[in-house]
């Protein structure tokens, strides 16, 4: 090992895109970044796939419940599943899952073609949330294990960009499903590709056995990740705030033509923004990069706040600036969770991660739609900035001694 040079202290090739063409030189690449593009439709497809077909036989105040409890399925048992990756065979974790997962989409599609009592549809829709294959999270882990430190960010932004592409193709895919073919189509080709998914990912290496007894919390027993997953916790609140604040300005404001297209600009401006700042990974690699991308997302929203004051329109130009940084932001956590966690524990801090997204996002969602039809949804917007530089100081104190001497 030692005989070889080392790679990190080499010259990096000069041009703009030479992290993309490093990563492009990782054995296996071009496979591992179409699963992971793939990987992402499911998740980006489910929770609409479950309101529209809930909503057409039952009612949609069922369905978003039925989008609730399998919102709840996942949280509660996302980090079990990613401990269970780390501590056992992911061969075993993800077929186990897949079984209960497939059963769970037949039954939950039996229950909605005969129309069986709501509760029972909506307890399927718990144990669908609960039994979802670790596919997504076991990507970040493969990504993590197969680039060396100098590209993980690169890796990283790559990630975050199709996890942005999927946002704005998966819910377009379901909707055409659901209304060109059937209710349940959309289930069955999620679950068709989750099972592609987990086939494709069966020979995911083990975890290394750390030599050290482990802590029964797990990454929770350190004190620099619980402070990350609180930033993180707020970075996605402060995200699903506009995700849900954007669509009822515009209604409040005659603009309701703008509602989706909003939403697909930041999507965009997340994904050129990912892209971007994944080809100079170089350029935030000194100091608190994440404390810098969540302030410059402040900024952002800070002045998507300013121009609600004007017209819709000018809310509709600067959304793709509100969003540049979304998908690094989301990048960078993982990049910094992946530092922090102990060996053997890196898909169950991903996994705490991906749990932490769905707690800020329905607490972002419940309490910022509620603000935004009682007091506006200007004064909404307004409010948002001071969440994020919440978690800016959050993720600022969520890191290692190494990582302040930078």
């Amino acid at each position: 090992m030692s005989a070889e040079p080392d790679v990190s202290t080499e010259a990096a090739p000069r041009g703009v895109l030479h992290s993309y063409r490093g990563l492009m030189e990782v054995p296996g690449f071009w496979r591992i970044a179409a699963v992971g593009m793939v990987s992402k439709l499911p998740s980006s497809m489910i929770e609409l796939s479950l309101l529209l077909v809930v909503g057409q036989e039952y009612s949609y105040g069922t369905a978003g419940l039925g989008v609730g409890y399998f919102a709840v399925g996942q949280f509660l048992t996302a980090p079990l599943r990613g401990r269970l990756v780390d501590r056992h065979s992911p061969r075993l974790v993800l077929l186990v899952c897949l079984a209960g997962y497939l059963t769970a989409t037949g039954l939950l599609a039996d229950a909605l073609s005969a129309h069986r009592p709501a509760l029972w549809v909506l307890a399927l829709s718990a144990v669908l949330g609960a039994s979802t294959p670790p596919v997504a999270v076991l990507m970040r882990t493969v990504w993590y294990k197969a680039a060396d430190q100098r590209l993980l960010s690169t890796a990283m932004a790559l990630d975050s960009a199709m996890m942005g592409t999927a946002l704005i193709t998966g819910p377009v895919l379901a909707s055409w499903l659901s209304l060109s073919v059937s209710g349940v189509a959309p289930l069955l080709v999620i679950a068709a590709l989750t099972a592609l998914m987990v086939f494709l990912l069966l020979d995911t290496p083990a975890s290394p056995r750390p030599a050290q007894r482990r802590h029964w919390l797990g990454p929770l027993a350190s004190a620099p990740l619980r402070r990350l997953l609180l930033a993180d916790a707020l970075f996605v609140l402060a995200v699903t705030a506009v995700d849900v604040v954007l669509p009822i300005y515009a209604k409040q404001y005659d603009a309701a033509v703008f509602t989706g297209v909003y939403l697909g600009a930041l999507s965009i401006g997340s994904v050129l923004g990912s892209l971007a700042l994944g080809a100079a990974p170089g350029l935030l690699a000194r100091g608190p990069k994440l404390t810098a991308l969540l302030c410059v997302f402040a900024a952002g929203v800070a002045a998507l706040a300013a121009a609600a004051r004007f017209s819709p329109v000018a809310v509709l130009v600067l959304c793709p600036v509100a969003g540049l940084v979304i998908g690094s932001v989301f990048g960078t956590l993982r990049t910094v969770g992946g530092d922090l966690a102990k060996e053997g524990e890196v898909t169950e801090t991903m996994s705490w991660l991906s749990s932490m997204d769905m707690a800020g996002g329905a607490v972002g969602a419940a309490v910022f739609a509620h603000i935004a039809v009682a007091e506006g949804g200007r004064t909404a917007l307004l409010l948002v900035p001071g969440v994020i530089l919440l978690s800016a100081v959050a993720g600022w104190t969520a890191r290692t001694p190494s990582a302040e001497r930078n």
